[in-house]
């Protein structure tokens, strides 16, 4: 049976360690945060996923999944150290330093494959090679240890089903190892035995798939809100558009969609990283750096609107305006890049009252200081509240953001009746969640 160790218990590091263990492996985590190391412990997690805290008491009672607060307390050697450092590692300050405490145990008795799950800087890798060399001149790559690129694509809200049965799997090592390729097989015997492809290749290719996976995925997304524009100005309708293009195989559905415009911390960041990188390598990434700009752009446009149906009014109760979905996506409690923490800054620094509702946030949790930015939760006219009901109450717009399946639930009908009427009778609604039909709020006056 493999042992593992894994270093970081962030959001990466938790799930690997999870999935790991439902593999039947054995797994240690590293944690250095001495608060975030004693929750785990207490099998608690920041984790948006409802099965994740009781897997990770169910796993430390079995005694399959362990915590320590440093790498010489856990099992040595271990089979494979996994990095899985929270973040991404573009300075890759933290990556270097967790290879100089692995350094310290490696054996020549024992094989052991140093697995990179950390986004890092592009190079990385080949770096950490020459660094280990020079470490410990006593070992020989191949032999006493490897190195592996294996990123991950993990979709928060469904990280457990993405690294159980991923898209594909990327493996950047030395193509020569016989003990890499042995011990790969071991890790991903079920994902292998599904026929998930598997891409081998060299460091700098598995490093630049991440990056370039993330590329694709913001510029389709950015391209198809700046049709959505178009649509709304030629008079076209998007929903008709998105299935007579969607539907070439050449395109596909996937990210077919209108957003609000694309967030994420790790995935921002990771945009802005490609572009220095091709920046230092004199290769202008426009396509990507014009699709940071019609981000930006998106966010403007939605906020406009807001204004323009309220620029006149001069009364309170007009000035208000609720926000359905605060995370840039569903499925998590992420809104850091947020497009409606953006969008809401924006409606407060211009004396809007704001109040908002997100299935995954609550006033009440003991940590929301430290997710909604603190601008925004100490403003005098922002409002969290416990449901979408008490959000739309007396509100002169509501503006739906995130793409939660919860939001298909409510009655719009009691929506509407809670809303603020003017003299046609119509509620004030913007839709920017792609899981309705433009024809569900037939109660509304419809703004895009």
């Amino acid at each position: 049976m493999l042992r593992i160790t894994i270093l970081g218990g962030g959001y990466l590091g938790v799930v690997s360690a999870i999935c790991y263990c439902e593999c039947g492996f054995h797994v240690d985590v590293i944690e250095i945060n001495p608060k975030r190391l004693s929750d785990l412990k207490k099998g608690i997690t920041f984790v948006y996923e409802p099965s994740f805290e009781s897997s990770l008491k169910n796993l430390q009672k079995q005694g399959v999944l362990r915590f320590f607060g440093n790498l010489s307390e856990a099992h040595s050697p271990a089979d494979a150290i996994i990095i899985a450092v929270p973040g991404i590692s573009f300075d890759n300050l933290a990556v270097y330093k967790a290879i100089q405490d692995i350094s310290v145990l490696l054996t020549k008795d024992q094989y052991t494959c140093i697995i990179i799950h950390t986004v890092t800087a592009i190079g990385t890798c080949s770096i950490i090679k020459k660094n280990i060399r020079f470490m410990r001149p006593d070992l020989t790559i191949g032999e006493h240890y490897d190195i592996i690129s294996n990123p991950t694509f993990l979709r928060e809200g469904y990280p457990l089903h993405d690294f159980i049965s991923p898209s594909r799997l990327v493996i950047g090592m030395d193509l020569n190892s016989s003990k890499a390729h042995e011990l790969i097989n071991k890790l991903y015997a079920g994902t292998i035995l599904s026929n998930i492809p598997i891409i081998y290749t060299n460091y700098e290719t598995a490093e630049l798939i991440k990056y370039a996976t993330t590329a694709f995925e913001f510029s389709k997304i950015t391209l198809v809100n700046e049709i959505s524009e178009l649509c709304e100005k030629v008079g076209a309708n998007m929903d008709s558009l998105i299935s007579g293009v969607g539907l070439d195989e050449n395109v596909g559905m996937n990210l077919m969609k209108v957003t609000p415009g694309y967030g994420g911390m790790g995935q921002s960041a990771l945009i802005q990283e490609l572009i220095k990188v091709g920046e230092i390598f004199g290769v202008n990434l426009r396509i990507l750096q014009s699709s940071v700009e019609s981000n930006t752009d998106r966010i403007i446009s939605i906020f406009k609107k807001i204004i323009c149906q309220i620029a006149d009014e001069k009364n309170n109760e007009y000035r208000k305006v609720t926000i359905l979905g605060l995370t840039y996506r569903s499925q998590t409690n992420e809104v850091k890049e947020s497009p409606s923490i953006k969008v809401i800054k924006e409606l407060l620094q211009n004396d809007i009252t704001v109040t908002a509702y997100d299935p995954s946030l609550s006033p009440n949790m003991p940590d929301i200081g430290q997710i909604i930015p603190q601008d925004v939760l100490k403003s005098a006219k922002f409002y969290l509240l416990e449901s979408a009901y008490e959000a739309v109450n007396q509100s002169y717009i509501v503006v739906i953001m995130t793409n939660w399946s919860e939001f298909l639930s409510l009655d719009f009908d009691k929506v509407a009746e809670l809303m603020y009427k003017k003299s046609n009778g119509k509620p004030k609604l913007m839709n920017y969640s792609n899981i309705f039909p433009t024809s569900h709020f037939k109660n509304f006056d419809c703004i895009c």
